[in-house]
């Protein structure tokens, strides 16, 4: 068998540093202790995820890109690259980071790849996966024609294309592998209906109606819609992760993500007010991990129905997916302060700016850091892996407390 060389070997390698990190129990723990200057009010605090954002700037081959964080220094990755600039409101670095996936896109298929690495001698690090990418591209080139970039309308049509390859009935289908949308270490043995994957198909197909792009008209956003709500369990009172597979009724925070871009780039709607306060309100109450002495450590992001760790097995790394570690059940601030944003928007609430405020001071008030993922493992719940700070996708924290209210 050939070696196989990918992301999930650099997910293996930042990987041996977490395992290594928990045999020994050297973590870096979160008193939740608010500093003098947060005191009173989060909002000085926030500036922090934009200084990280700004820090992963570089430049490469005498062009400005964007670092996921300095953890991942080969390569450029979308997700980031269009969150940062976005959060930022910083349409020319949107545009230079919007360049490195034009001009790598499949010109045959259409599709565009997660990361793009700065040295073409670090390709076999970076294998092209079917992910959420030309989603996110589309999206992209939307937000940059709005303010007013120059975009190729081929080259958007052409990712489009490879989008409707994927869809079924107007849900997007995912294939059966790892590395599908940003909750990268999912393992899917089956084709599912991924629900953040179609919450950012709505966003994409709203995309390209709003530049008449595609041939899109009105009706295909609101089936895109629909399908995109049909993801709402009322028995359960969630939309859940997927429809299909065994991930069917799992449960992830990241759920309501792409219903915050729409309603924060569009101040449109797809889910419901109900199924966005009903999903975040039992992730809150079965998901909270708190510490020992009772204070809250974080959110698990993805878990079962009842908030329990999943199998370890279920997930493509193992060195990463303990109970309580990366995305079995660790904390992730970006995915649920904007979803706990969302939901604080559509009812204002003392309790949740409260356990709001209390999660940003926790991540925050001590290094001024924001971090990928703190970790809810038992023992150690709140405490984070030191080599997984400053986050680029993180920034879109600020914006989205500031848009709810919360700051």
């Amino acid at each position: 068998m050939s070696t196989n060389h990918s992301r999930r070997d650099v997910l293996k390698l930042i990987g041996v540093t977490g395992a290594a990190l928990a045999a020994s129990e050297v973590y870096t723990a979160f008193s939740g202790q608010a500093s003098v200057e947060a005191a009173s009010s989060i909002t000085p605090l926030l500036r922090y995820y934009s200084a990280d954002a700004r820090n992963n700037v570089v430049v490469k081959n005498k062009r400005r890109a964007m670092l996921s964080s300095h953890v991942y220094p080969k390569a450029t990755f979308v997700r980031d690259s269009f969150y940062g600039p976005l959060a930022l409101n910083d349409v020319n670095l949107g545009a230079d980071c919007y360049r490195w996936f034009a001009e790598t896109q499949n010109p045959n298929t259409g599709q565009i790849r997660c990361a793009v690495p700065f040295d073409p001698k670090n390709e076999f690090l970076f294998q092209i996966w079917d992910d959420d990418s030309s989603l996110l591209f589309v999206i992209w080139a939307a937000w940059l024609k709005r303010n007013r970039v120059t975009i190729d309308q081929a080259m958007v049509e052409r990712a489009w294309t490879f989008i409707k390859t994927h869809l079924r009935n107007d849900f997007h289908l995912t294939p059966a592998q790892p590395f599908c949308y940003w909750a990268d270490t999912v393992q899917f043995d089956t084709p599912e209906r991924v629900a953040h994957n179609q919450g950012l198909y709505v966003v994409a197909v709203r995309s390209m109606l709003e530049h008449g792009w595609g041939n899109v008209v009105a009706a295909d956003v609101d089936r895109a819609r629909a399908r995109y709500a049909e993801f709402y369990r009322p028995a359960l009172g969630s939309l859940t992760l997927g429809k299909d597979s065994w991930w069917a009724d799992k449960l992830d925070i990241s759920t309501v993500f792409p219903e915050f871009l729409l309603r924060w780039l569009y101040q449109e709607t797809a889910l419901p007010d109900e199924a966005i306060r009903n999903t975040v309100d039992h992730l809150v109450q079965v998901g909270s991990v708190t510490k020992a002495d009772k204070t809250l450590a974080g959110l698990k992001v993805i878990c079962a129905p009842d908030g329990s760790f999943l199998p370890p097995a279920r997930f493509a790394v193992p060195s990463l997916n303990d109970p309580g570690h990366y995305q079995n059940g660790g904390y992730w601030p970006m995915y649920t302060l904007i979803a706990l944003a969302l939901r604080y928007k559509l009812a204002p609430d003392p309790a949740l700016k409260a356990r709001i405020e209390t999660l940003v001071r926790a991540e925050l008030a001590q290094d001024r850091r924001s971090k990928e993922i703190i970790i809810l493992a038992p023992g150690v719940e709140g405490a984070t892996d030191p080599n997984r700070s400053g986050y680029t996708w993180n920034s879109l924290i600020a914006p989205a407390l500031k848009w709810a209210g919360v700051a």
